[in-house]
This record gives structure tokens, sequence and C-alpha cells, in this order.
């Protein structure tokens, strides 16, 4: 299985998308590819590769870019050849966008930073969630979000904060999610510290019950189901 990852992240420091490549590798004898979008890095076809999964990124959901442009219509040529998807965050967002408009996206009213209670819809189906609760916590780490779902696009998740956490284009292999499953207890620790030293957003979710919420299996889970489509 050839795995493509489509790296958006800004920092340096996350550049390759780490986290995201760890969970590619799930699937036995997959092989990931990382391609970075914001440097005009990416495939010319989809066709190539059995997976597609698109990062998360400091960019905000309404940004208009010549890279941002190029990922909207790779995003929609992943869909035309069948392939499966997965965004991530500002995957999620790019998704809804690429299909719906710009008017899809905005700026949340509340951030969400920290351990979100995720819960599951009814038509929560298609693979991505079997063997998941119907509640479960995961980190999360946006300010921006998905407000408004075109026509073809179920919602199969929401939080307290945010009506959009997951989504799926009917029939289709093709999810966004708004959470972050891949990082783990260390990494989603470092990110509450960071943004408790900067102060922004001034509430964080739960940030010292990090140990109790987190459940490595959510990831492992969520992951394995897409690999496995």
């Amino acid at each position: 299985m050839r795995v493509l990852i489509i790296d958006n992240t800004i920092d340096r420091k996350s550049w390759g998308s780490p986290e995201l490549a760890r969970f590619g590798k799930l699937f036995p004898g997959a092989t990931v590819y990382v391609r970075r979008a914001p440097e005009g890095d990416l495939p010319k076809t989809p066709y190539d590769f059995d997976r597609v999964i698109v990062s998360g990124s400091k960019t905000a959901a309404g940004e208009d870019a010549p890279w941002i442009f190029n990922l909207h219509q790779f995003i929609l040529r992943t869909i035309h050849a069948g392939k499966p998807y997965l965004g991530v965050c500002y995957g999620h967002q790019s998704l809804v966008r690429a299909l719906g408009g710009k008017d899809t996206v905005r700026r949340a009213t509340e951030a969400e930073f920290g351990w979100t209670n995720i819960e599951l819809l009814e038509s929560s189906t298609g693979g991505l969630f079997d063997g998941l609760p119907q509640e479960f916590y995961s980190f999360s780490s946006h300010f921006d979000e998905v407000f408004k779902l075109p026509s073809g696009i179920k919602c199969l998740a929401r939080s307290q904060r945010c009506q959009v956490q997951a989504c799926q284009v009917e029939t289709k292999p093709v999810f966004g999610i708004q959470f972050h499953p891949e990082k783990n207890l260390q990494e989603a620790e470092m990110t509450l510290l960071e943004r408790k030293k900067l102060g922004i957003p001034k509430t964080l979710l739960h940030p010292k019950e990090g140990s109790r919420l987190y459940n490595p299996q959510v990831g492992e889970v969520l992951f394995r189901n897409f690999l496995n489509l």
C-alpha cells in the first residue's frame, strides 16, 4: 500500500507531519510518502497512491494563496479518482471548502484547544469509527471550523464547541476530522504548554487531565479503519 501524506504544517519543527506518518505505517507493508503543499510540492495525480491523508496547519481555513488553490484542486482530483481520503483539522476544512466554497468555513466562536469530548452521531457509518464508543475524548487544536456542510456531505460527529467534528462525502471513502487523534499524550501536552505560555486562547479544555482522558486506542482504531477501507 502506498500512503500519501500531504503536509501543510507551517512551523519548521513540524514539517513532515511525523505523527501522521507514524500512523500511516499501521497497515502491514505500507510505504508512506510525504509531500509539502505550502512549497508547491504536490504530485500531478493521486492515481499512484492507495490512500491520501491531508494534515493540519496554522493556515487559516479561509486564507487564499496559490498553494491553497492547488491543494484544493488536488483534493478534488483525489475524490474524482475514488481514492480514500482523510483530512485532519485543516485537511478537514480544506475538504469541505474545496467541495462547497469559502463560505463553508469560518473563525470559530470559541477556539478549541485541549481534550475534547467527541460525540458520534447516528450517521457515523462507513467504517471510519468502527470499534469506537459513541463518546470519547481526543485532542483538539483549532481556531477555525467547518460550520456549513454542502449537499452530499454528512456530519458524523460533534462536540460542545464544534458542530462538525467529522464528516463524510456520501457513498465515498472520503472523510474529514477536526480533532487530532494522531497526537500522543506528550505531543498534546507540549501544545497545551505552548498555548498556556502564549495565553491564547484564554481557556484550555481539561489541560490537567490528559493522563486520564488520553486513550491511544482512538488514534490506532481510527487510522487502522481508514487504511483498511
